[in-house]
């Protein structure tokens, strides 16, 4: 049967299969090791170039964000506050120096009853992770003692404290960490100033993004020039740039 050996095979068909010497399965091909490791080597490669360029760009966008949530929270705690308390130039505020004692008493007033989720990170919270978020805050001004480390349901979290205060009024430094835990723990890049001040001569409250400094800019450029010093006014170029960090952000 030219060298085809023919086999009935039974089955529910009555099939029949014919098997012969000269057939050959298809041959099986693979990456070799080396080849492998060459592919893998040009992924990490494409994968270093890339990433920090992706993680960039992903928080140009998270930190605007972050900011405006902050801003609108602290805005609608203030407006809640003053329908249950009173007009703002009425309110009891401290009027000592980092005084945690005093901070902490008019936060719980006026505005912890009117941010939901918020938590103080104080001795009865998980000490040893609140320790570590404090010491994330050391580069900022008013560290002098025990200050007021809050953190909001989003993980973000905030210290509180005072940058003057007296007869004349009271000036309330809000020091916000978008990431909170995460790095670099630097003022104007992961951490952010919100400035809230009241004067008693000039009966006068406002709340505002980034420090005192901001105050004295006339126009962006001088607010570019303030971020570029690092002392807590690039949150107001953001702000001023419709809650946006635009590519000339000197801390990208």
């Amino acid at each position: 049967m030219n060298n085809v050996f023919e086999c009935l095979v039974k089955g529910n068909y009555g099939q029949r299969r014919v098997f012969s010497p000269q057939y050959h399965a298809p041959r099986k091909t693979a990456f070799t090791l080396a080849e492998v490791l060459i592919t893998l080597g040009i992924i990490g490669i494409v994968a270093a170039m890339t990433l920090p360029m992706l993680i960039a760009d992903y928080r140009k966008k998270e930190i605007p964000v972050r900011l405006k949530k902050f801003y609108s929270t602290l805005e609608n705690a203030l407006t809640l506050s003053s329908l249950k308390n009173g007009p703002i130039n009425y309110w009891d505020f401290p009027n000592k120096q980092s005084d945690y004692e005093q901070i902490n008493n008019f936060f719980k007033t006026y505005l912890r009853p009117y941010i939901i989720g918020i938590k103080e990170c104080d001795n009865t919270f998980n000490s040893k992770s609140c320790n570590k978020i404090r010491n994330n805050f050391t580069e900022q001004k008013g560290t002098e003692g025990y200050v007021p480390i809050y953190i909001m349901p989003d993980g973000s979290c905030f210290k509180l404290t005072t940058g003057g205060a007296g007869d004349w009024g009271t000036n309330l430094h809000f020091f916000y960490d978008y990431n909170c835990m995460g790095h670099p723990n630097m003022l104007d890049k992961d951490i952010f100033e919100f400035f809230f001040t009241y004067h008693k001569a000039e009966n006068k409250v406002r709340l505002r993004v980034g420090g005192y400094q901001a105050d004295n800019a006339q126009n962006r450029d001088d607010l570019l020039q303030l971020c570029k010093q690092r002392i807590g006014s690039c949150g107001a170029l953001i702000q001023n740039d419709g809650w946006e960090i635009k590519d000339d952000y000197p801390w990208f």
